[in-house]
């Protein structure tokens, strides 16, 4: 069996168990994980910022302009490819707009003092963290040069304000150099080093500045067993109070008043049963 098949059956494996013990919004009695069901997970108005995120997205698939692609992290399980034109690459690897509009959303709710974007790439991700709030300090950070320059060109296309501070390098050295070390009301988001350790390792660091009100999310939590691990170790850490497993994404509450649940949630269209009878 190749790897690639091996990766794709525990896809649709952990997919399965997910959905499997994934409950809906009427398991949801906590009221503070009631108001984040409501206001970000199933909130669909539109904003202004989703339009100017889809006119770079536009942007970006007229680009064929080749980048170079630099092994960071954990390796691609479907692309051996050292090189990419810019629009393959943010095709396939930029936020959807589904997730982003989810991202624009928590940042509305949460009303951090300082954003923290572990995984640049295009700056599509970022775009929907900074459109929020243009006035909160948003660090970025990606650590291959190509990829960084395609970023800067979608933060001047959407004239990002001075708020949101790129920076090129690894995620470990800019935690270590560049992270402010005054305590905030952190929204963290990681999503460019799908490996178990380092992510552990990041999320302390994390940890390390951010107050009780403060929410942490770790994209595809479901995309390896190593991440997998992580992302139940990283339930289990003695400041995560709660969790919310969306699927491609691992959301950590750090609130001392919460004390769990940590719950999987699937749209109630997905499970129509479970409507509070059962």
């Amino acid at each position: 069996m190749s790897d690639r098949l091996r990766y794709w059956i525990f896809r649709l494996i952990s997919a399965l168990r997910w959905y499997a013990r994934a409950g809906t919004r009427y398991d949801v009695h906590s009221p503070f994980l009631s108001g984040f069901v409501r206001e970000v997970y199933r909130d669909d108005r539109d904003y202004h910022g989703f339009t100017v995120v889809k006119s770079i997205r536009a942007y970006w698939r007229g680009q064929q302009q080749r980048v170079g692609l630099r092994q960071l992290g954990a390796p691609s399980r479907t692309t051996s490819s050292t090189a990419r034109s810019a629009a393959s690459l943010v095709s396939s690897n930029a936020i959807n707009d589904r997730c982003g509009r989810f991202l624009f959303r928590l940042t509305l709710w949460a009303r951090p003092e300082r954003i923290v974007e572990l995984g640049t790439n295009a700056g599509l991700s970022t775009l929907y963290l900074h459109l929020a709030d243009r006035r909160t300090p948003l660090y970025t950070v990606e650590g291959n040069p190509e990829v960084a320059a395609l970023a800067r060109t979608t933060f001047e296309r959407a004239r990002a304000s001075s708020q949101l501070r790129a920076s090129t390098a690894t995620f470990a050295d800019w935690l270590e150099r560049e992270l402010p070390p005054a305590p905030a009301r952190l929204l963290a988001f990681l999503d460019g080093d799908h490996r178990h350790a380092p992510t552990l390792d990041y999320v302390n660091r994390l940890l390390a500045t951010a107050t009780d009100e403060s929410v942490i999310v770790v994209a595809d939590i479901h995309w390896s067993p190593g991440m997998e691990t992580a992302w139940a170790e990283l339930k289990a850490h003695p400041r995560v109070t709660a969790s919310v497993d969306v699927y491609h994404f691992g959301i950590l509450f750090l609130r001392p008043e919460l004390r769990g649940p940590h719950l999987a949630l699937i749209r109630t269209r997905f499970k129509p049963w479970r409507v509070g009878f059962f």
